[in-house]
């Protein structure tokens, strides 16, 4: 048996290793993907192919993961996932596409938002007044630096641990603790400021 036979196993259990682990995360990783790809995207823009990069990605950094015991499974993958997301982002928005020429057409669009409300139980008064809440909290959020947002995404619409966060943007639990509630506090100052109490 050559060296090269002897090392075979290992390597088979390693690939195996990350087949497990990407499996375990994968329901994760598409639900953060889904709801970071803006609509107007999603013609152009598949969750599902940023997720399939994604793990090529992984394979590739395997062996750097594997040498960093320090570094937990989901927010590696999650960073890797995102810098996928990003690439893709840049490559379908080049030379300033126009994304609403993909748009579905209006008639299907009102169809879907009108079985969303229906489905939800949401009489038409709910629906504008959280479409309004939410606008407003898109104008105080865009009021923010971009890394208090990153926290507070990562924290709300990722539901990841203040551990898991601080792995992703190389903070310590505590400091990603710290940063996520001064990112609030300065949330709330700016819904203050521009729509008072």
């Amino acid at each position: 048996m050559s060296r090269e036979d002897s090392a075979l196993p290992s390597s088979v259990a390693e690939w195996a290793a990350l087949g497990q682990l990407i499996e375990e995360h994968r329901p994760r990783l598409l639900g953060m993907l889904q709801r970071r790809i803006d609509p107007k995207l999603n013609p152009r823009l598949d969750a599902e192919e940023v997720l399939a990069e994604t793990f090529v990605q992984a394979q590739q950094r395997w062996t750097a993961y594997q040498a960093n015991p320090e570094m937990k499974p989901y927010p590696w993958l999650y960073r890797i996932a995102l810098d996928c997301l990003i690439e893709s982002w840049r490559r379908e928005t080049r030379k300033l596409r126009d994304v609403r020429r993909d748009m579905p057409l209006p008639e299907g669009t009102s169809v879907q938002l009108g079985l969303g409300l229906v489905q939800t139980g949401t009489s038409p008064s709910e629906a504008v007044a959280r479409d309004e809440v939410r606008q407003r909290v898109q104008q105080a959020l865009s009021l923010l630096k971009a890394e208090d947002r990153d926290i507070l995404w990562m924290r709300h619409h990722d539901d990841m641990t203040f551990a898991e966060a601080g792995q992703v943007l190389g903070l310590s639990e505590n400091t990603a603790t710290v940063r996520y509630a001064r990112a609030l506090r300065r949330l709330k100052e700016r819904w203050k400021t521009l729509f008072g109490e």
